[in-house]
């Protein structure tokens, strides 16, 4: 790539700082976008509200080291000095914190440059800045995708994607016109613009979470339908109810013996720490078979949550608990009671046992054993493992397994049954694919899964557009 692009806010305008104040050196108008753009990047990271509002994130100063600066671009100095400059009727474009032992130069960009927060694409030209650039934004890849998920990456080829990111960009700004949220707006956008110049970062933690994290995982939702490959919809084969039913298979495996069920879980699990403390958990605390049978049924039919939302919307803290999640008012919308019952439901099984009292105790009325392992599994003692992160594990347990069936199974084997031949990228509790490929994945989908456990869970699929 000979391009490159970066954030600005749509109100700054260079140009006509430049046309009034002409600088007496030759000001490279692509350094200083991104010099500011770095700025607004780093912004959201200093962001500490769980709601960011747009004042509470553009308010920083950023760090910048001069030598680092200069790295960048020789004249750097130069051109940072002519933004900080306060020319008469104009002010400057640029505050700066000086220099203090122990710390750097420090930028800040003013309210007024921000104007009402929208963000747009700007195009870097410069050839030999933008290698530059890009070789200072090389992707992020942690050795183990390497090592364990090397065969996914070669599908992230930037030539055969199309973005259409002003529309992306407007979509995310037009969400931020409705929450507020600031910080996830930048976040986003960023998201946008690292695709656009093919920074596809990759990463993956065996012992935690085990999933893979790539550039379509982060991608925002409201963005996909403006995404293609090869001139193509992308379309998703989803895994309905995915924790709960991962949930439910654990439990659903025979016990024959307590080595047999390990031996299988041992080579679908990263962490054997964890499997060691589940088990221990399970021979405490065993739900009966017609408990788990159950509960099963519900994930396989896709009736969980529908099962669950009559009792959930007749908790007393419902119509409080819905206004926040949504910012309105219940309607009586099914749809959305839906939604609302999928979030809490989820987020009440991977939270501290100390909170979401009120969920726990409609689970426990409709399925106690399987609620008391639930919680004990969140309770138990790992080595190394403070108290207030030990509810993590159950999460933990649950993304391996989805990441095993996911990515290590179906993914590997669709790679190699189709020798690379059907492009596909994972997304957790989804296989992504080209829309014309989507059928004959799916059906490979379902028979690995009948080999696999012998049984399918309940998937769905779905073209962005």
């Amino acid at each position: 790539m000979s391009q490159y692009y970066v954030l600005i806010p749509k109100h700054l305008s260079l140009e006509q700082r430049l046309s009034k104040f002409p600088p007496d050196f030759k000001l490279s108008v692509d350094y200083c976008y991104y010099f500011i753009s770095d700025i607004i990047k780093e912004s959201c990271k200093k962001d500490t509200e769980e709601y960011g509002s747009f004042e509470s994130v553009i308010n920083h100063f950023i760090p910048r080291c001069s030598e680092i600066n200069q790295s960048i671009y020789r004249n750097s100095k130069q051109n940072i000095n002519y933004l900080y400059r306060d020319f008469g009727g104009e002010g400057r474009m640029l505050w700066k914190r000086n220099y203090k032992p122990g710390g750097c130069y420090a930028y800040h960009l003013p309210k007024y440059y921000w104007g009402d927060g929208e963000l747009e694409m700007y195009c870097i030209t410069d050839k030999t800045f933008a290698r530059k650039i890009i070789k200072i934004n090389a992707p992020q890849i942690d050795n183990t995708v390497r090592k364990r998920f090397d065969f996914t990456r070669g599908y992230f080829d930037v030539s055969r994607f199309e973005l259409d990111a002003e529309s992306a960009l407007n979509e995310l700004y037009m969400d931020y016109l409705q929450t507020g949220d600031y910080n996830k707006y930048l976040l986003n956008a960023q998201r946008v613009i690292d695709f656009k110049n093919g920074c596809f970062n990759f990463y993956n933690k065996p012992e935690t979470d085990g999933r893979l994290h790539t550039a379509i995982t982060s991608f925002s939702k409201l963005c996909r339908k403006y995404l293609k490959y090869d001139s193509e919809n992308l379309a998703e084969v989803d895994l309905s109810s995915s924790i709960p039913f991962f949930l439910s298979y654990i439990l659903s495996i025979p016990t024959i013996s307590r080595e047999t069920k390990a031996g299988i879980l041992c080579t679908q699990l990263c962490s054997q720490d964890i499997l060691y403390h589940y088990m221990i958990v399970e021979s405490l605390v065993k739900p009966s078979d017609r408990e788990v049978a159950d509960f099963r049924e519900l994930v396989l039919n896709n009736e969980l949550y529908e099962y669950f939302k009559d009792s959930f919307m007749n908790l007393p803290n419902f119509e409080s608990s819905f206004e926040m999640m949504f910012n309105r008012q219940f309607d009586g919308d099914e749809d959305d009671l839906r939604k609302y019952t999928k979030n809490k439901f989820l987020a009440m099984l991977f939270a501290h046992p100390k909170y979401y009292i009120k969920e726990q105790a409609v689970f426990y009325n409709h399925f106690p054993k399987i609620y008391e392992l639930t919680k004990k599994f969140k309770r138990v003692k790992f080595e190394g493992v403070l108290p207030s992160e030990r509810h993590k594990r159950l999460s933990y347990l649950l993304f391996q397994l989805e990441s095993y069936f996911m990515v290590h199974t179906i993914a590997r084997e669709i790679n190699n049954t189709f020798k690379r031949k059907i492009p596909f990228f994972t997304l957790h509790d989804c296989l992504v694919v080209k829309e014309s490929d989507l059928d004959q994945v799916y059906e490979l989908m379902h028979k690995i899964f009948i080999r696999e456990i012998g049984y399918v869970p309940n998937m769905t699929q779905k073209i962005w557009r």
